[in-house]
C-alpha cells in the first residue's frame, strides 16, 4: 500500500475515532442535564446496559456456532470443527456472566424501584415465571451441548444446540414483552388517555380501573411513594385483584414487532463481534483458514440485517408512532405538528398526514376544560375519604380540587424537554445502521461474487487496503454499525417514554426506594464499582478466552478430569 493510500485510511480512522467519542461526551452532557435527572436512573442504567453485552452474544453465538457445525457436517473440515469449539468457549463463559449481572439487575430491580412490584405482581407475573423455567432449561441444554460437542455427531449436537437457542430466545421474548408493556400498557384499555387525550387505547380493559386510580390518588395526596404504600402489609389483601387476564402482556400488537426487533439486533451484534473476532486473527496472521469461517458468517450476518432493517425496524417505527405519540414527536423533533411526505408514509402509511407535535399535545390537554381530580374520582364512585387499614385514613379531597388540563401540560411539558436528546440519539442510531449495513453487504459481495455488484464491492473494499486490513476493518464497521444503533436505540427506547416509567401511568418517583442512603455519593459510588468490577473483569475473561480458547479448553478438561 502507499503512502497516501496509508494516510487516507489513517486520517478518516482518526476521525472516525474522534466521531464516536465525540457522540459519547454528548450522550454525557445529555445525560447530565436530563430533566429531574435521578442518579438512581444512571446506575441501573449501566447495570442494564453491562448485561446486555452479554445478551447479545448470548443471542449471536449460537447462530455463528450453528453455522460451524453445519458447514463441518456438510464437509468434514476439522477447522470448522475448532471454530465451534472456541465460540463454545465464548458462550459458556458469556452465559455465566450474563447469569451474574442478570443477578445483580433483578436485585436492583427490586430494591432501587420497589414500587415495580405492583407490575410484577400483576402484568408481569406470568412472563417472569415462564422466564425462571426457559431460564432453567437453557442452563441444561447449555451444559448437554458443552459435555457432548465432539462425542456425538454434528446433526446431534445440532439439534441439542437448537433446543438451546429456542429457551435462549424464549426467556428473551418473555423479558422483552414486560419491557414492552412499560412502553404500552396493554390491558388497561383508555385508562391512559382519560388523563391525556392524545394517547391511544391499549386494548382490552383487564383491569380494575378503581383500584388503580384510588392507589394512585393515595399516593398523590399522602405524599407517599406508591412503593411505600403498595408494600405495606396488608395493602394488598385490601385493595383486592386488580388484573383480570395475568396474560395480556403477550396479547400486545407493540409487543410482537419488539420482540422480533430486540431480539434481531442482539442477534446482530453477537454475529459482527463473532465475524469481527475472526476477522481480526485473519489480519494478525493471514491465515486463509479464517477467511473460510468469515464467510458464512457473512452470509447469515446479510440475510438477518435485511429482515431487522428494511422490515422489522419499519413496523418498530409504526407501532412507536401510533402506542408512543410523544416518544415519536421527541424522535422526530416535532416541537410544532408539521409536514413530510417520507416520513409520514413510513410512519402512517399515509404522506398526506402531518407529523403530530407537542403543539397538538397541548391542545388536547386544554380539551379537558375545567374537569378536575374531584370529577374523575366521581365518575369512577372513588370516595373523598379512602380508608386502607394499613395506611390508615387518606383524605382526598387535598388533590379533589386539580385541574386535568394541568396535570397533563405539565407532563407534556416534561416529556418535550428530552427532545434534544431522544432527536440526537435516533439520528445517530440511523447513520450508524447504515453504515453497518453498507459494510455487510460490501463484506458478503467480496465472498459471494454477483456479476456487476461484486467488482463494485470490490473497488469500495480495496480503498481500506490489503485484503488482511479490508476484511477486518469491514467486521470492524459491522460491530459500529449494531453496538452503536443498539445502544443509542436502546436510549430512545427507554428514556424516550419519560416522564414516566409505565407510559401514561407510573412515574419514577412514585416506583423509586424512599430510602435516603440510596442516593447518599458513598452508595452510588459502591454500586458502581461492583457493577464496574464484575462486568471489566468478565469481559476481560471473555477476550482471555476468545484469545486462548483452545489452552483454555484444555486447562478445562483437566480441571474436570476429562483428558490427561
Amino acid at each position: 500500500m502507499n503512502k497516501f493510500k496509508m494516510f487516507i485510511i489513517s486520517f478518516y480512522s482518526t476521525y472516525l475515532v474522534e466521531l464516536i467519542f465525540a457522540k459519547i461526551l454528548n450522550f454525557q452532557f445529555f445525560l447530565f442535564n436530563m430533566p429531574d435527572p435521578n442518579p438512581l436512573l444512571w446506575l441501573s442504567a449501566l447495570g442494564v446496559y453491562m448485561h446486555g453485552v452479554y445478551i447479545s452474544l448470548t443471542f449471536g453465538l449460537p447462530i455463528a456456532i450453528g453455522l460451524m457445525l453445519w458447514k463441518y457436517w456438510r464437509t468434514g473440515d476439522r477447522d470448522y470443527y475448532n471454530a465451534a469449539r472456541l465460540m463454545t468457549a465464548v458462550l459458556a463463559v458469556n452465559f455465566a456472566l450474563g447469569a451474574i449481572t442478570g443477578t445483580l439487575v433483578e436485585f436492583g430491580l427490586v430494591q432501587v424501584w420497589p414500587g415495580v412490584n405492583l407490575a410484577i405482581a400483576t402484568f408481569a407475573f406470568a412472563p417472569l415465571a415462564l422466564e425462571l423455567l426457559a431460564f432453567a432449561n437453557e442452563i441444561a441444554f447449555l451444559i448437554l451441548f458443552i459435555v457432548t460437542l465432539g462425542r456425538v455427531k454434528p446433526p446431534v449436537s445440532l439439534a441439542i444446540l437448537s433446543l438451546y437457542g429456542a429457551f435462549a430466545y424464549f426467556s428473551g421474548v418473555l423479558i422483552t414483552a414486560v419491557n414492552t408493556w412499560m412502553q404500552a400498557p396493554w390491558g388497561v384499555g383508555p385508562v391512559a388517555s382519560v388523563l391525556y387525550p392524545f394517547m391511544p387505547e391499549y386494548g382490552p380493559n383487564v383491569v380494575d380501573v378503581q383500584k388503580l386510580v384510588a392507589v394512585k390518588l393515595a399516593a398523590l395526596a399522602t405524599g407517599q411513594p406508591l412503593s411505600l404504600i403498595v408494600e405495606k402489609p396488608g395493602v394488598a389483601k385490601e385493595v383486592g385483584v386488580v388484573l383480570k387476564d395475568p396474560m395480556v402482556a403477550f396479547y400486545s400488537p407493540y409487543a410482537l414487532v419488539s420482540i422480533l426487533h430486540n431480539i434481531l439486533a442482539a442477534i446482530l451484534i453477537g454475529l459482527a463481534v463473532a465475524t469481527a473476532g475472526w476477522a481480526y486473527r485473519y489480519f494478525k496472521t493471514g491465515d486463509q483458514k479464517y477467511l473460510k469461517i468469515i464467510k458464512p458468517l457473512a452470509a447469515a450476518f446479510v440475510v438477518l440485517f435485511v429482515i431487522q432493517a428494511p422490515i422489522v425496524a419499519h413496523f418498530q417505527g409504526e407501532a412507536v408512532a401510533k402506542y408512543n405519540p410523544t416518544k415519536f414527536a421527541l424522535m422526530e423533533g416535532a416541537e410544532t405538528t408539521f409536514h413530510n411526505p417520507l416520513i409520514a408514509y413510513l410512519a402512517y402509511g399515509d404522506p398526506n398526514k402531518p407529523i403530530v407535535g407537542f403543539d397538538q399535545f397541548e391542545q388536547a390537554c386544554l380539551s379537558h376544560g375545567d374537569k378536575t381530580v374531584g370529577d374523575l374520582m366521581k365518575s369512577l364512585g372513588i370516595p373523598n375519604v379512602l380508608t386502607l387499614q394499613a395506611v390508615g385514613t387518606v383524605d382526598l379531597s387535598s388533590v379533589a380540587s386539580v385541574k386535568l388540563a394541568d396535570l397533563c401540560l405539565q407532563d407534556v411539558q416534561r416529556a418535550k424537554a428530552y427532545m434534544p436528546q431522544i432527536h440526537a440519539a435516533y439520528y445517530i442510531k440511523v447513520v450508524f445502521a447504515v453504515i453497518g449495513g453498507l459494510a455487510a453487504v460490501v463484506l458478503f459481495l467480496y465472498f459471494y461474487r454477483v456479476p456487476g455488484i461484486s467488482a463494485l464491492a470490490s473497488a469500495i473494499a480495496r480503498i481500506f487496503g490489503d485484503e488482511k486490513r479490508r476484511v477486518f476493518l469491514l467486521a470492524l464497521l459491522l460491530v459500529l454499525g449494531t453496538v452503536i444503533p443498539a445502544v443509542a436505540g436502546w436510549y430512545v427506547r427507554e428514556v424516550g417514554r419519560k416522564p414516566w416509567t409505565v407510559y401514561g401511568l407510573l412515574y419514577p418517583s412514585e416506583v423509586v426506594t424512599p430510602v435516603p442512603y440510596s442516593t447518599s455519593p458513598g452508595f452510588l459510588a459502591f454500586a458502581y464499582f461492583v457493577i464496574l468490577a464484575v462486568n471489566l473483569s468478565g469481559l476481560f475473561a471473555l477476550y482471555i478466552v476468545a484469545a486462548r480458547g483452545y489452552r483454555f479448553l484444555e486447562l478445562l478438561k483437566r480441571g474436570t478430569g476429562a483428558g490427561p
